[in-house]
């Protein structure tokens, strides 16, 4: 309901920031005018104004949605879904090799996709390296938008210390 709200708690972007604090301005301007200051408009210029205010709010909540769909198509590489699906496949088999084999591949090319990561790393869990699991878990916590994943990655760094054990 509120412009950029989303993206804010997705992202975390400034642009985002920007559109949301905008409007809050815009619409707190209106209601003070509107509510306070009783005798500064009329009630022409009133209905003027909040039909000003629901095109802005029209046109930042179309930009907010445009600058989302751009991220995510950016977050998300074409195959990812596929090549995913192949490697949960293989995992879920116990076929560490066949996993290990589809994305290594994926991670030259994608060196930043989270979810293959946390894939990565559960698997060298699974597969008893230990160091390795780690390794990965500590790049991973150094990508940007890895605090989404902040209690998997926790997890994962939970079972390879009790394994350790």
């Amino acid at each position: 309901m509120y412009p950029g709200y989303s993206g804010i708690v997705q992202y975390g972007h400034r642009a985002f920031l920007a559109m949301a604090l905008g409007f809050a301005l815009l619409l707190n301007a209106f209601l003070i005018t509107n509510f306070y200051w009783t005798a500064l408009i009329t009630a022409s210029q009133r209905n003027i104004l909040l039909i000003a205010l629901f095109g802005t709010w029209v046109v930042l909540m179309i930009a907010a949605a445009y600058w989302k769909s751009r991220l995510d198509a950016a977050a998300k590489p074409e195959h990812h879904d596929e090549t995913l699906r192949q490697t949960i496949c293989h995992y879920l088999r116990g076929d560490w090799f066949a996993a290990e084999s589809q994305i290594l591949p994926y991670l030259k090319k994608y060196p930043k996709d989270i979810e293959m990561l946390l894939l990565q790393a559960t698997m060298y869990r699974h597969a008893e390296r230990y160091e390795e699991a780690q390794m990965v878990l500590d790049k991973l916590c150094l990508l940007q938008n890895s605090q989404h994943w902040h209690t998997e990655i926790n997890a994962e760094r939970t079972l390879i210390a009790a394994a350790l054990k």
